[in-house]
């Protein structure tokens, strides 16, 4: 019997939602970056307490459930050259405390010129009871499936923990393979790696097992690449 499973990913092509995603845990003030003008997302694992901040800093702070949505304010400004009013955001920091299954969070927001940001607070307990709760709700090879399929749309299941890496592993004159980031569970570990072609190239799932230890799934975006195409690999491994 195979000690891992080849799952085509084929059937879960549907377009993937990209966002910038931060993770804040620990005790102490944590400095996140925020956009300026647009809308921002913070997440809680549980239904979101209190938030406080100071409103004469020009800040907005909506709670709606696990998430609490941060926008700048902007002031109108009379502009000396043309004697016309504008608008400015301003990018001074703040402070938000935030109230999350029974802990304060302590954030300064500093805002910069970028797209909508989302921040994820960390209850590691919490999370770990989730993940192994997921793990378990059903057969084997569904929860497999399901693990790559979230992260192929970057939707980590719940209590699941999503790790930035990109490091490259290896340069041949055929491919280009990076490590992009790890989504990790109680019991298991989802990579996702990046496939750069060189030059026409077929790829093939078992060339790459040898990369994780404990494989038990691997599934492949595309089998067949050429020069400048790329491809996303996801392997599922148990925890050692």
């Amino acid at each position: 019997m195979k000690k891992w499973i080849l799952i085509l990913i084929a059937k879960l092509m549907v377009t993937s939602n990209l966002f910038a995603f931060q993770v804040v845990q620990g005790e102490g003030y944590q400095f996140v970056d925020i956009s300026l003008k647009d809308t921002n997302r913070i997440i809680c694992p549980v239904s979101i307490g209190q938030a406080i901040f100071s409103k004469e800093k020009n800040i907005q702070v909506k709670i709606a459930g696990q998430n609490a949505f941060v926008k700048i304010i902007p002031h109108q400004e009379l502009n000396p050259e043309t004697g016309q009013q504008k608008l400015v955001y301003p990018s001074y920091p703040r402070e938000l405390y935030l109230e999350c299954g029974g802990k304060i969070f302590s954030l300064v927001l500093t805002p910069k010129d970028i797209p909508a940001e989302t921040i994820a607070l960390r209850l590691p307990a919490y999370e770990k009871e989730k993940a192994a709760e997921y793990e378990k709700s059903g057969p084997y090879r569904k929860t497999l499936l399901g693990l790559i399929r979230s992260a192929y749309l970057e939707q980590p299941p719940e209590g699941y923990q999503v790790e930035e890496i990109n490091q490259p592993l290896k340069n041949s004159d055929k491919i280009e393979l990076f490590l992009r980031r790890k989504m990790k569970g109680a019991h298991y570990v989802v990579y996702e790696y990046v496939i750069m072609a060189k030059q026409k190239v077929n790829l093939d799932e078992i060339h790459f097992l040898h990369i994780t230890r404990n494989p038990l799934a691997i599934s492949l975006s595309k089998l067949i690449l050429t020069e400048g195409e790329t491809a996303r690999l996801f392997i599922v491994s148990r925890k050692s």
